[in-house]
């Protein structure tokens, strides 16, 4: 096989590399095709051509699969936000001061959200976000609920938060959103996150935030949102 081709083969693994790598890039897939990449290229250094072309195959096929494992996770993510922004406005509607008024309401949500709940555990994704959208859209047309909200005026917390990078226990929505500084809940992570979208690289994927990248931390309530989280400094916490 020709230097040309092989470079071609080369282009090629590569392209799928980059798609892969935008979304949940860090799997033993994509690993597979880099290492795959690497010995081709050393093997067409070396003038082996008919070995490189192999293993540009091979790296090209691994890649594939990187995008298929990273397109499956795409999926399941969305359909677990969806589950999550149901429940946090289910929480909301039962906890407001007029529930009762939409008794028949909140048992449809919860019945849609239910059925979104067990057909993502049986890995229907699309299924299970549909479901979950259904279970939303039923909270939002429910109209005039008056949820009760704390008085927190006199506390001031964080506006912002920092992203840092870290091998243990690293940085995510779920991980800010449980910080006492926070909200000292990670299940309000997709306030967060939609509140922050618009400035993330890859919007559709909340998993994709970066060292560096500026949070802000939009409040939960009449609490206060000034500055920038600083690590050591004692902040007042958010009543339960």
């Amino acid at each position: 096989m020709n230097k040309k081709l092989i470079c071609v083969l080369l282009t090629g693994a590569l392209a799928l590399s980059l798609a892969a790598a935008q979304n949940f890039s860090n799997n033993d897939y994509q690993k597979a095709g880099m290492a795959f990449e690497k010995q081709a290229n050393e093997a067409m250094t070396a003038g082996d051509y008919e070995k490189a072309s192999e293993l540009a195959k091979s790296a090209s096929i691994e890649y594939q699969k990187s995008l298929d494992f990273a397109n499956v996770q795409t999926l399941k993510f969305k359909a677990a936000n969806a589950i999550t922004m149901a429940q946090n406005g289910i929480d909301m509607v039962t906890g407001s001061t007029n529930a009762k008024k939409f008794t028949k309401e909140i048992v449809k949500a919860k019945d849609l959200l239910k059925e979104a709940k067990t057909l993502f555990a049986a890995g229907t994704w699309i299924d299970s976000r549909t479901k979950a959208q259904e279970s939303l859209a039923v909270i939002q047309s429910i109209t005039g609920t008056a949820v009760a909200v704390k008085d927190n005026s006199s506390i001031t917390l964080p506006k912002y938060y920092v992203v840092v990078g870290r091998s243990v226990n690293t940085d995510c929505y779920w991980n800010i959103a449980k910080m006492p500084e926070v909200y000292g809940n990670p299940h309000l992570w997709n306030r967060l996150y939609q509140a922050n979208k618009i400035k993330m690289k890859n919007p559709e994927n909340p998993g994709l935030i970066y060292p560096g990248m500026i949070i802000e931390i939009p409040s939960l309530g009449t609490e206060k949102r000034d500055g920038t989280y600083e690590t050591g400094k004692v902040y007042p916490k958010l009543p339960e």
